[in-house]
């Protein structure tokens, strides 16, 4: 009981500080900084908030530890999709499996699709087009994650930006593997999980 209470106080104080974090961001962002500084900020917020999602999923932890990735995606979708309502004509859809991975595997999940999302919504519809990005999950042997979108190809998508050198190494940390391949139209990001990150 006292341990579940103290773990659930570091949970609440761990929101609290990344909601911290988030709001000095935010007002450096707004502040007198040049497009390139704010857009790095705003990444940056991005990523922190896909963290801070993949807490608030920790408090259905079951008794190995583990968390559902279908309700951490979701809510992760839904924020996106919130975000953008009043600024771009993208749509969010999520597909994705019932599955209990560990804690620190799906937050490394949560970030892959931070990433790979925003790189669909800032590359793949240019000029205000409308568009659709669809991030599906599968739990079978081996686990797949998908993030697709129907925009202008894969030969806008930037490889070496700091965002790919992210998903990179967190694909690498889950010992998966990472491919683009054209969706005809659009662009699929296909990430297969190794059996030992199961």
């Amino acid at each position: 009981m006292a341990k579940d209470l103290l773990l659930q106080e570091l949970r609440h104080r761990t929101q609290n500080d990344l909601a911290m974090v988030i709001s000095v961001l935010a007002l450096q962002a707004r502040g007198n900084v040049s497009e390139e500084t704010r857009t790095a900020l705003q990444n940056a917020i991005s990523r922190i908030r896909a963290i801070s999602g993949a807490h608030d999923q920790f408090g259905p932890l079951d008794e190995h530890g583990k968390i559902d990735i279908k309700d951490y995606l979701t809510s992760l979708c839904a924020h996106f999709s919130e975000s953008l309502r009043d600024i771009r004509p993208v749509t969010i859809e999520v597909a994705v499996d019932s599955a209990s991975l560990r804690a620190n595997d799906a937050q490394a999940i949560g970030l892959i699709v931070n990433e790979l999302v925003t790189n669909a919504v800032k590359h793949a519809f240019p000029e205000e087009r409308t568009g659709t990005v669809r991030v599906t999950f599968r739990d079978g042997s081996p686990r797949v994650l998908v993030v697709e979108d129907n925009g202008v190809g894969c030969a806008t998508i930037e490889k070496g930006g700091i965002g790919s050198r992210l998903t990179g190494l967190l694909v690498k940390q889950l010992d998966g593997s990472i491919v683009w391949e054209s969706a005809e139209p659009g662009c699929r990001v296909r990430v297969t999980f190794a059996e030992a990150s199961q």
